[in-house]
């Protein structure tokens, strides 16, 4: 068992409001995608419950943690610092809560991906893209891909981000590009 009642418990204490709301959401999410994909679906319970635990912290808090857990920002991770909240809650999950690997890694990469994305990692990108609290304009189509195929559900992911960034004049993970490029060379295609 990776993880007990106690431990969700705690966990869970430290969000609120709507991040509670979207985390228990992105749990949902992560647990059907990982019954449809065939991932163990306590590993993407955990997962999805410790991927925004830092979510909430300032800037001055993110650079702390980053400092205490040896986190290296990156110059696009500087200026767009909300971004390090994957870092630095893989951080939390791996010295706190004992998490796996896989896990911890999910977590990283849940809001940029990367290249060769495991299941896990995909699934809970997708879960947090997709779970029942997002509304925006783009979220049903990927909700209708995911149903069908998770790595079609990604590059759309990609590609609305990407625009979404483009357009409100974010700068742009390499992470992110990478993690498109690599869904195309394995042969992904929009459809």
């Amino acid at each position: 068992m990776l993880y007990d009642e106690k431990m969700r418990t705690d966990i869970l204490s430290r969000l609120s409001g709507y991040r509670l709301e979207h985390t228990l959401g992105c749990e949902q999410a992560a647990m059907e995608l990982g019954l449809r994909f065939g991932e163990d679906t306590e590993k993407c319970s955990l997962a999805a419950v410790l991927h925004d635990i830092t979510k909430r912290l300032s800037r001055e808090e993110q650079l702390y943690l980053c400092d205490k857990y040896g986190i290296i920002p990156c110059d696009v991770e500087k200026m767009e610092w909300k971004m390090l909240h994957g870092k630095t809650a893989a951080a939390i999950a791996q010295r706190e809560y004992h998490a796996p690997p896989e896990i911890v890694h999910a977590i990283a990469y849940h809001t940029t991906g990367c290249a060769k994305m495991t299941t896990l990692d995909k699934i809970l990108y997708l879960a947090d893209f997709i779970e029942p609290t997002r509304d925006f304009k783009g979220v049903e189509p990927a909700r209708a891909l995911a149903k069908r195929d998770m790595d079609q559900a990604l590059l759309y992911c990609f590609d609305y981000s990407l625009s979404d960034l483009i357009e409100r004049g974010k700068l742009i993970h390499k992470d992110t590009f990478e993690a498109r490029n690599w869904l195309i060379w394995q042969g992904v295609q929009r459809v």
